[in-house]
């Protein structure tokens, strides 16, 4: 299984606004000005996290986007259903049908394929949904990140 780049980045995308100074909503090129990405490419990762329902945009002067709930409620489950989608990894298509003749072997043998792959999803799922992205903004020392003022941070 992979995922798409754009998972890594949604994390990152949550981070900042997590840590921006006076929760104040930031827009997208200073977004994409931080992770490197054109603003075009991050419009289409920030549109699907607000469908996702992780984060809002509020158009206008003083506008941008912002977390729509707490951090610490928010889990790497959250924003895979956000960016990869909550259906199947895979679906069966009954291609082995067209190819192999003996119809219940072929059932009883992709049965075999996808329960396997069914366990392995909901282990990565349940494992996803057990990390809260709160927990990425706590240092080595146990002290919390302080807030970070985006529109002010130099491309160091």
């Amino acid at each position: 299984m992979k995922l798409k780049s754009s998972f890594e980045q949604a994390v990152c995308i949550l981070l900042m606004l997590a840590l921006s100074k006076n929760h104040m909503p930031l827009r997208s090129a200073v977004i994409s000005n931080r992770l490197g990405v054109s603003d075009s490419y991050l419009k289409k990762v920030l549109h699907q996290m607000v469908v996702g329902g992780l984060i809002s945009s509020e158009a206008g002067k003083g506008g941008g986007f912002s977390l729509c709930y707490d951090i610490n409620r928010m889990t790497l489950l959250d924003i895979y259903n956000a960016i990869e989608g909550s259906s199947p990894l895979i679906k069966p298509t009954g291609i082995a049908r067209q190819v192999f003749f003996d119809g219940q072997f072929v059932e009883v043998q992709e049965e075999k394929i996808f329960d396997q792959i069914g366990r392995a999803e909901t282990q990565f799922k349940s494992g996803l949904k057990k990390e809260n992205l709160g927990t990425l903004l706590i240092n080595p020392d146990g002290t919390h990140r302080q807030p970070i003022d985006w529109n002010q941070v130099g491309d160091d």
